[in-house]
């Protein structure tokens, strides 16, 4: 059964937004799923329920409007002619933005939206933060910041401390993966606050993968002084398409599910990062 029948795509129409765009149609094509894209205005006043008559009132924000309607139609026929079913979402905001609020976590199956580079998520141009829907959406979040290189997603490493409670989180991610086809490699960061021998790792990968393939537990590890610097470090020494990252909102001794770190990997790593809550 397929797991990624759904995708919604968050977009402000800036470069990265194209860029999120892109990942869209290639992921989308590859396993045959729908897309919903959707674009926030923030407005002074609660615009669904302002009448028509009243809308002249306010003829900056009904020019953009305009321009955003146009620009979603421009982009649901652009998938169309890719042969992706899309359909496009205006929603109003008034009051502080905050983009999962505004998500049906029942509808869809996947986030895809825009980062801006290494300085950091920065908040979109409509004025939300894209650091929000890391935190708070409860569904996948795959948040890019370049076009994609590739024409399929080939290959996806996950990073994992092999705990217990990551078994059920590990075999849903492997639905996703099993929808793209792709391969997938966990990967191990070995720091010294929490320093694991060799043969230990062993242990844990092997007890950790006993109910999968081989080939749905390729295993490697890296000694570092922390995660981010052994994610960074074998992310920029592999040919991996995507990096996958859980994410608990209590505190670990590891460390790896922290927000923190979540979002510290999405700010600094290059390639897609896919961030997953259990």
């Amino acid at each position: 059964m397929k797991t990624i029948n759904r995708i919604l795509l968050l977009t402000d129409f800036s470069d990265v937004a194209d860029h999120a765009t892109a990942y869209t149609k290639l992921i989308a094509g590859q396993v045959h799923a729908d897309v919903d894209i959707m674009h926030i205005i923030n407005t002074p006043v609660d615009w669904s329920k302002l009448p028509l008559e009243k809308e002249k009132l306010y003829p900056e924000v009904k020019a953009e409007i305009g321009k955003s309607r146009a620009r979603l139609s421009e982009m649901v026929m652009d998938f169309s002619k890719n042969d992706i079913e899309a359909v496009e979402s205006l929603v109003f905001n008034l009051g502080v933005e905050n983009i999962p609020k505004h998500i049906d976590s029942d509808k869809y199956d996947l986030i895809i939206m825009g980062s801006h580079g290494s300085k950091g998520i920065k908040p979109f141009s409509i004025g939300s933060n894209a650091q929000s829907v890391i935190r708070k959406a409860e569904l996948p979040v795959l948040v890019v910041k370049a076009a994609p290189a590739i024409k399929t997603i080939k290959r996806v490493v996950f990073a994992t401390t092999f705990e217990e409670d990551q078994r059920s989180f590990y075999k849903n991610m492997l639905n996703y993966v099993s929808d793209l086809k792709s391969d997938i490699d966990l990967l191990y960061i070995n720091t010294p606050y929490h320093f694991q021998e060799t043969e230990e790792i062993e242990k844990m990968h092997t007890l950790f993968c006993e109910a999968y393939p081989e080939n749905r537990c390729n295993k490697h590890h890296v000694d570092a002084y922390n995660e981010e610097r052994g994610i960074k470090y074998f992310m920029e020494n592999t040919d991996a398409d995507i990096f996958a990252i859980a994410k608990t909102d209590r505190t670990k001794l590891s460390g790896l599910f922290s927000p923190s770190l979540s979002e510290a990997v999405v700010n600094h790593l290059d390639m897609a990062v896919l961030v997953f809550h259990i």
